[in-house]
């Protein structure tokens, strides 16, 4: 058995999507002939549930423990407490805008050699690195050539190719990113993206990367979507609204305003289907969202309910009519996650993403349709069909097809599979 380390920054129990990729591979790889050691920054105001707590048994977990959280903001009092912690934040956000890759790695160089002399004893035969935060992708860089390890880089999204900036960088933070980017891609051993339409973007890019690329998707877990909790998600939708589940918080990179401005025009054309129709989603919209859907009058139409965790979530997405991807406009090389969760229930998928490579996934599994997020008449005009079948309990528009094909390769056992050949290949003669 050999010993992969994983840098992973976000890792269960944060709760992001980002830590889902690395428990995902980490709870199989032992499947395929390693062990998995995770590195990962310590989170003691979350706790694993104890169905997490039993897929991670035996899997050794190094936290290496920070002061200060932005990831996890608490809540502030009122008056000056506020003011005080406006002034903070406005710091923390200068400081983070001129800092290069991101402001974990601080926290990296001040306490490697701590973590470092642990994972020594460790003796690991491989380091795959997880980003963002691309701070992780440096850090597992660096511990690859302080160990002379194969490395392995796995870019969830793209870093400064990206189309749509999450954080507001200097011309000196910007220049730098570009240049860690470039040295990490032309020192890793093997580049891991979780769409073609941004490995071919890399591979433009950096057009010597092309042999040693991959796409390994993200995936479903049977673990947890099958998972027999006892729990049941206490909310009953109404039987008479065409229920549409978001399986997420609208915000910027999720946003509502697709599915809201398809509303505005179903409210203008056909008010008795606007009547029937309910969006679910989890987790409180951000102000941007929020206030579209207010400005719209459509209040109404949306319901937010709280957040339930990974084991749950089957018994969320059974309960709907049509489930919902949405994603920025901007974001046309991305996958949203949630496509792989809304693939282990048979429930139809109405997807309103740009990338055509969604729809290719969404046909090949007979799993729903998609529509381009500009095109909002015909958002509306899909609505309205959907609406008027669920009231005339005509089911066929929201029947999935019978002889669904076999959705088991986007499972993560079978991911996680794809990943340590790629190790095998690395390891073999190491």
């Amino acid at each position: 058995m050999k010993t992969v380390l994983m840098v992973a920054p976000y890792f269960i129990p944060r709760r992001r999507v980002g830590a889902l990729r690395p428990f995902k591979f980490a709870i199989h790889l032992r499947k395929f002939g390693y062990t998995p050691v995770i590195l990962t920054l310590g989170n003691p105001d979350s706790k694993k549930t104890a169905k997490e707590k039993d897929l991670l048994s035996g899997i050794k977990i190094i936290e290496i423990d920070s002061p200060f959280d932005r990831t996890t903001p608490k809540n502030m009092s009122s008056g000056k407490s506020r003011t005080k912690n406006s002034f903070s934040q406005s710091m923390m956000n200068w400081i983070d805008k001129q800092t290069p890759i991101d402001t974990w790695i601080y926290l990296f160089h001040v306490k490697y050699h701590s973590f470092f002399s642990e994972i020594k004893e460790i003796k690991p035969d491989i380091i795959w690195a997880t980003g963002d935060p691309w701070s992780g992708l440096w850090l597992g860089e660096k511990i690859a050539k302080d160990l002379n390890k194969p490395f392995v880089a796995d870019f969830r999204d793209p870093w400064t190719l990206t189309k749509i900036g999450l954080r507001e960088r200097s011309e000196f933070s910007s220049d730098r990113d570009q240049e860690a980017e470039k040295r990490i891609v032309n020192f890793a051993d093997k580049l891991i993206f979780t769409s073609n339409q941004t490995r071919n973007k890399y591979c433009q890019y950096y057009p010597d990367i092309s042999a040693k690329s991959v796409t390994i998707y993200n995936s479903y877990d049977n673990h947890l979507a099958r998972s027999k909790t006892g729990k049941k998600w206490n909310f009953e939708p109404a039987k008479n609204k065409l229920n549409i589940i978001f399986f997420g918080r609208f915000r910027r990179l999720s946003p509502a305003k697709p599915i809201t401005d398809a509303l505005i025009r179903v409210k203008s054309i056909h008010s008795e289907a606007l009547t029937n129709i309910m969006i679910h989603s989890f987790g409180q919209p951000d102000s941007e969202c929020f206030n579209h859907i207010n400005a719209a009058g459509l209040c109404d139409n949306f319901m937010f309910h709280e957040p339930v965790v990974p084991e749950e979530m089957s018994q969320v997405l059974i309960k709907a009519d049509l489930l919902l991807l949405s994603t920025s406009v901007e974001r046309e090389d991305i996958i949203p996650s949630k496509l792989w969760d809304y693939l282990s229930v048979e429930k139809p998928v109405f997807s309103i993403v740009p990338n055509p490579e969604v729809a290719e996934i969404i046909m090949r599994s007979k799993a729903g349709i998609q529509v381009h997020p500009a095109e909002i008449a015909e958002i509306a005009e899909i609505l309205i069909s959907f609406a008027m079948a669920k009231k005339n309990n005509d089911s066929v528009l929201l029947t999935v097809e019978k002889d669904i094909p076999d959705r088991n390769i986007y499972e993560s056992e079978n991911t996680t599979r794809r990943l340590a050949d790629m190790f095998d290949e690395l390891t073999t003669d190491a």
